[in-house]
Formats: structure tokens, sequence, C-alpha cells
């Protein structure tokens, strides 16, 4: 699966129904009208992860297969962090820089599956690599 198909899929569960990000998205629109309905909707993560992806993908440096996710986890996370109440455990596992799997397990357990499936993509590459 590509990236941007793998940022989709690891959103799309935390959308409501009716947003037209997630309509979109549905529907299969291209990555920038989804990432504008994103960024219109205030979903800046999503945007943003949508916007890094075309930018490399027309830069040449990621082909349309690769899922490397590591090298952006860090940036991500902080920007998951700003959108997360302060009183989430998954907010203070961050803050403590706890390892992917401890974030990655408090964010399944307070059901922030886009986070989660970014934390897992990260975990897979660790131990490809």
């Amino acid at each position: 699966m590509d990236m941007i198909k793998q940022i989709l899929a690891g959103f799309r569960g935390d959308l409501p129904d009716g947003s037209s990000t997630a309509q979109a998205i549905d529907r299969g629109a291209g990555a920038e009208e989804i990432a504008t309905c994103a960024t219109t909707e205030g979903l800046h993560a999503l945007a943003g992860a949508l916007f890094e992806a075309l930018e490399e993908q027309a830069a040449g440096l990621q082909p349309e297969s690769d899922t490397h996710v590591a090298g952006a986890l860090e940036e991500r996370l902080r920007e998951f962090r700003a959108q997360l109440p302060a009183d989430s455990e998954t907010a203070r596992a961050i803050d403590r820089q706890a390892s992917i799997e401890e974030i990655s397990e408090a964010a399944q357990q307070e059901g922030l599956s886009s986070l989660a499936t970014l934390l897992f993509e990260a975990e897979q590459e660790a131990a490809r690599d």
C-alpha cells in the first residue's frame, strides 16, 4: 500500500462520516482535495501528512510504494500531541518520551486509531531495519 493510502486508512477511522474529509476519502478523491478538506476542517495532522507525502513523491524522494514513517515520527507525534488534552494517557506518554509501544498502547486504549496505526507502521519499519 502506498504512503498516501496508508495515511488515509490510518485517519479515516477517526473521522465522522458527515465530515467533508471523510466523504472525500470515501469517494476516492485525490490527495490534494482531501488535504484541502482536512485543512478546512482543522485536521492539521492529516493535511500535513498528506502534503508531506505529496511533496516527497513530487521530488522523487519517495516512490509510491515506500512506507517509511519513522523519519517523520517525532514531528507527527508533536502534531498529535498538540491536539490531545493534557489529561490524556497518550499525551502523558508522549510528554515523557515513552517507547513507541507504550504510546501506541495508550493510543489504542483511548481510541486514537490513526496514531496507533502510525506508531505500528514505525514499529514495523524499525523491525525491518
